[in-house]
C-alpha cells in the first residue's frame, strides 16, 4: 500500500490531531477537578471529556486504526 492509501492502519493527520486535543482535554482535567478552586462542574467535565476519548479511540479501533 502506498502513502496515499486511507485503509491502512494509521491515523490520519485530523484524527491524529483530535486525538491529541482529547488527550490534553483528559490529563488537564483530570489535574484541574482537584484544585481548591475547581468549578462545581469539574468532575463532570473530566468525566465527559474521559467517555469522549474512549468513543473516539473506540472508533478509531474500530475502523482499523493502530492506537
Amino acid at each position: 500500500m502506498g502513502e496515499g492509501h486511507m485503509n491502512d492502519s494509521r491515523l490520519s493527520p485530523a484524527d491524529e490531531s483530535i486525538l491529541k486535543y482529547l488527550r490534553n482535554q483528559v490529563d488537564r482535567l483530570a489535574v484541574e477537578q482537584y484544585r481548591r478552586d475547581a468549578g462545581p462542574n469539574a468532575a463532570n467535565e473530566y468525566w465527559y471529556a474521559a467517555d469522549d476519548l474512549k468513543a473516539f479511540v473506540s472508533k478509531l479501533r474500530k475502523e482499523g486504526k493502530n492506537i
